[in-house]
């Protein structure tokens, strides 16, 4: 199951909702066999020593992703918290069945604790149980929004408060599909943490908002389909050292957390390496272990500005081209898809300017994109496997055809800063 939402689905002022002093006795509240409930309020009577990183993971699985989720904790217990390292959990979800194979005479079991609803926060404690989550619930949220940006900013700030560091990772996880999560005025449809029962997401923007809230982190990643775009890293730019995400859908199990978790713990240290150990997590893992395919990197967002000059650049001057409006019309079969049909491979798109383009200013314009594609901004690219040829670790909105061009794009910080979107209207209304 591919964390990929193909359905529609439903100023920045914080103000974050205060956490209840205490949670309720999950007894109550019908979950079968999970801890019992602790304080939600900080260890008294002071606040504990930094460690070296605390990784604040943040789940909607209120969704389709309700079993997978709980897969995702018990791998996240089966590394622990350490001295060094502290792991901090909000996971939401609601009552997901096993999918029914019409194949097999002997189905899926449902996994213990599958019956509870709302969100709860954890750190997770080391154990060897790969069915049950048994660290200690912190607090619960009967309803909580995880589509609310509120939300998330208020989990960040809670989760540095309680576990200090000297360094922090995020990690948001559930469903997503790139810079398409913009919402202009009314709203949008797609974003990243899909909330089914509010019909709400997180907007790129507000994702921003909230790590902004939230005090800021070292790393962030998207453990969700479709993520890693120009788009939505420039957006990110103030917000993390390092943007780690995949250009491709990804599995609905995620990251594998043991791999990655030891990995970091192995060697906590500083957040490029860091970066790197959600990479042992997912790309050497499912490539290595289950010769999938697979596509993630690792970019710099505070590059985001100057990369989106040098595509403003390119695409005012094709814009004064229609020699280089028409290329693209003559060359677009051959650039690579995603499962986003109208998402283009940076790099590829500029190599086929590149090589093709009949203006020397276009070709120059497109060979310092490329130059500074790989000395500057892309950090670290795995595209493994046979169907991830020419994934080179971002990607950009150009729709194939001017019928597949959203007006919503017009509304992107990225949008607002380069002429861009302009220059992908006017190409795709070329040929109608």
């Amino acid at each position: 199951m591919n964390k990929l939402l193909s359905a529609p689905a439903l100023a920045l002022t914080v103000l974050l909702a205060a956490l209840p002093s205490r949670a309720a006795q999950l007894e109550a509240l019908g979950a079968a066999d999970l801890p019992a409930v602790e304080s939600a309020e900080p260890p008294a009577p002071s606040r504990p020593a930094a460690k070296d990183w605390t990784v604040l993971i943040y789940v909607s699985a209120r969704n389709n992703l309700g079993l997978e989720a709980i897969k995702d904790v018990n791998e996240m217990e089966a590394a622990g918290s350490t001295d060094k390292v502290s792991v901090v959990v909000e996971m939401a979800r609601i009552v997901t069945e096993p999918p029914f194979n019409p194949f097999s005479s002997v189905q899926e079991p449902k996994p213990p604790q599958a019956d509870w609803t709302g969100s709860r926060r954890f750190l997770m404690v080391k154990d060897a149980d790969l069915l049950k989550i048994n660290s200690p619930v912190l607090a619960h949220f009967p309803d909580a929004d995880m589509g609310d940006w509120k939300h998330l900013a208020d989990f960040i700030a809670w989760g540095k408060a309680n576990y200090p560091a000297r360094r922090y990772m995020l990690i948001v996880g559930g469903h997503g599909s790139g810079w398409r999560g913009v919402k202009p005025p009314p709203g949008a449809a797609k974003g990243i943490s899909y909330d089914e029962p509010s019909g709400h997401h997180i907007a790129p923007a507000e994702l921003a908002a909230a790590i902004k809230a939230g005090g800021g982190v070292n790393v962030y990643a998207s453990d969700a389909c479709l993520m890693q775009t120009v788009e939505v890293v420039y957006d990110l730019k103030d917000s993390a050292e390092y943007v780690v995400g995949s250009q491709e859908t990804t599995p609905g199990s995620g990251y594998n957390y043991e791999v990655f978790l030891k990995a970091l713990q192995a060697a906590p240290s500083d957040s490029f390496t860091a970066a790197q150990a959600i990479m042992k997590g997912f790309s050497e893992f499912y490539y290595g272990t289950q010769k999938m395919s697979v596509t993630m990197s690792i970019v710099r967002p505070s590059a985001a500005p100057e990369l989106a000059a040098k595509m403003d650049k390119f695409a005012r001057l094709v814009l004064a081209s229609p020699a280089d409006m028409a290329l693209y019309h003559e060359k677009k079969w051959g650039l690579r898809a995603f499962e986003d049909e109208d998402a283009r491979d940076l790099y590829q798109l500029m190599k086929l300017y590149y090589d093709n383009s009949p203006t020397p200013a276009v070709k120059e314009a497109a060979k310092d994109v490329i130059v500074f594609l790989s000395e500057k901004f892309i950090l670290r690219n795995d595209a493994l496997g046979y169907k991830s040829k020419d994934a080179n670790g971002i990607s950009v909105y150009f729709p194939v055809f001017y019928m597949n061009y959203k007006a919503k794009y017009e509304y992107l910080g990225f949008s607002a800063a380069t002429q861009w979107d302009e220059m992908v209207k006017a190409v795709v209304n070329s040929k109608r």
